[in-house]
């Protein structure tokens, strides 16, 4: 239906397969939508004691489609959590990220989700997720504006109500 919209020959011998080869890359695009992000991400490593620190995990590359157009936006995902029970590694954050990100997403919406699976999978007393993005909406269509970058954060947990624990989450993130 679109294709016809915008003017194009859907019988033209070029076009006539593109149902088909959107169809299949819609399921690969939102293969997120029926996985499980907590799983993904998984139990963790428990924690034997207490960990005194925070933990950062910097500059997960992903990429997304806007539920507003159906246009892609890509960026880095960094994340900072104070473990309570258990520690995660870098290539759990990745998978859950890719079933969150694998959806129609809003950017600020893909933070939250970030946010709150960590703090409850990983049982975390705080997290604090900085998300960077840059839109094809914004660079393909309209003022095409090419480089810009929107930034989005999400706490839970002391990262929400402490300062002082803020200020540190803030200073991993290296956001001074």
């Amino acid at each position: 239906m679109y294709m016809r919209a915008i003017g194009l020959d859907t019988d033209h011998p070029t076009l006539v397969d593109t149902p088909r080869r959107v169809a299949h890359a819609g399921l690969d695009l939102f293969s997120g939508m029926y996985g499980d992000p907590h799983r993904a991400l998984g139990g963790g490593e428990p924690i034997e004691g207490v960990y005194p620190g925070a933990v950062a995990v910097h500059d997960i590359p992903y990429s997304s489609m806007c539920e507003h157009h159906l246009l892609p936006f890509q960026g880095v995902v960094s994340v900072v959590y104070l473990p309570d029970r258990s520690l995660a590694g870098i290539g759990d954050f990745d998978a859950m990220l890719r079933v969150l990100a694998a959806r129609p997403q809003m950017q600020e919406r893909l933070a939250d989700q970030i946010a709150e699976v960590v703090s409850e999978t990983l049982g975390a007393k705080g997290v604090l997720v900085r998300l960077t993005a840059q839109h094809a909406c914004m660079w393909a269509r309209g003022e095409r504006t090419v480089g810009a970058t929107a930034f989005s954060l999400a706490s839970r947990g002391v990262y929400d109500t402490d300062p002082s624990a803020r200020a540190e989450a803030r200073v991993l993130l290296g956001m001074h």
